[in-house]
């Protein structure tokens, strides 16, 4: 799931905001977008 909601994110289909908390999921979606390259809002740094 994570790769999705990275795809998602940087595609503009949904907002960080709306990445679940539970689990850690929008905390690990944030280093993952960090990771490459990404600002939360999916644009590429």
């Amino acid at each position: 799931m994570l790769a999705i909601y990275v795809a998602m994110i940087h595609k503009g289909v949904i907002k960080i905001e709306d990445v679940p908390t539970a689990g850690g999921n929008r905390d690990k979606v944030k280093a993952a977008l960090e990771a490459t390259g990404m600002d939360q809002n999916g644009n590429i740094v």
